[in-house]
């Protein structure tokens, strides 16, 4: 048995039973500096809990109301990538007053919607855009009360959705959405509109 200093190591005596005979052994239990105590140990466990928390509340899906919804591009000239957006529609002032408000839309594209205020992309355009740009991102904004950090605000999250549910809502919808694991946004269902006297 190797020998172990008595500075790092506990001697602990502890019976070992074998054919109801009896005898004492020594165990030496080395203790490391790098053990972790058991505050840290329960205090790491009471993070994660609550980290897993917080992901559960994201992905378990909210009710809310649609406040944008865009169309974002990257193309590239030369080495450079650049950014532009093709359309952005965000809420009446005052919400849900009007039709969703048109806040941009490119010339290029601009005779390519049938109602700009409620766009929908059409499998022909969905193939030029992606003709014409090197990546192309639906992107839904939803806001929720219970995305909120407490009772009395609201919690919004803008985020890419695919094409099928960047369709199925417009802004003031009320929706059944939720975030996704990949940074993305689902839309789970479409309720009508919002009642803005709700937020």
């Amino acid at each position: 048995m190797p020998v172990i200093s008595s500075e790092t190591a506990d001697p602990v005596s502890m019976r070992i039973h074998q054919s109801c005979r009896s005898e004492s052994t020594t165990v030496y239990r080395k203790y490391g500096t790098n053990m972790p105590s058991r505050r840290t140990v329960i205090g790491s466990v009471g993070v994660a809990a609550l980290g897993g928390l917080g992901a559960w509340l994201w992905l378990t899906p909210a009710t809310g109301y649609v406040q944008e919804k865009s169309i974002e591009a990257r193309y590239r000239e030369g080495s450079q990538l650049h950014s532009e957006s093709v359309i952005t529609v965000t809420l009446s002032n005052p919400p849900g007053s009007d039709s969703p408000q048109i806040n941009w839309l490119h010339d290029d594209w601009r005779d390519r919607f049938e109602s700009p205020s409620t766009p929908v992309v059409s499998e022909s355009l969905h193939n030029d855009l992606q003709q014409v740009y090197e990546e192309v991102r639906y992107v839904v904004g939803v806001c929720s009360p219970s995305w909120g950090e407490d009772e009395t605000t609201t919690g919004c999250y803008n985020a890419s959705a695919g094409r099928e549910d960047f369709n199925r809502v417009q802004v003031h919808d009320r929706v059944s959405a939720s975030k996704t694991t990949n940074a993305g946004l689902s839309i789970h269902s479409v309720k009508g509109k919002w009642s803005f006297d709700e937020t």
